[in-house]
């Protein structure tokens, strides 16, 4: 969904629970369960012989895909945001729906070693 949508989405609601993933591309999913659940149904299985056993999964797969893990309190990304990354934070900040405390939890693909290229 669009920032605008899930900003209407939360209103509706009425609730500060807010756990969401937002895609490279500004495209906006809510999580049902958790950030690290979801991103391994939207990538498969196959994506854990991937991860390095000494990095965290969660921020290794930040990195690999690129998008910015949003909850109430915080918005972790790495390395850098899109465009249309900072569009639709922008526009759910300014919906009330989270709270501006954006994050970079490290230096992303060169930390990870990732080849930005193929990661997406």
């Amino acid at each position: 969904m669009t920032a605008p949508e899930y900003v209407k989405l939360k209103r509706k609601q009425n609730t500060t629970m807010c756990a969401a993933i937002l895609y490279p591309d500004g495209d906006v999913r809510e999580c049902v369960k958790s950030h690290l659940k979801m991103l391994i149904a939207s990538l498969g299985n196959h994506i854990w012989e991937q991860i390095p056993g000494e990095e965290s999964p969660l921020f290794w797969l930040t990195a690999y895909t690129g998008v910015v893990l949003i909850d109430y309190e915080n918005q972790l990304y790495s390395e850098e945001l899109t465009g249309e990354q900072e569009k639709a934070l922008q526009e759910m900040y300014r919906g009330g729906v989270i709270l501006n405390n954006l994050k970079n939890i490290h230096s992303g693909n060169r930390y990870l070693g990732i080849d930005k290229e193929k990661s997406t």
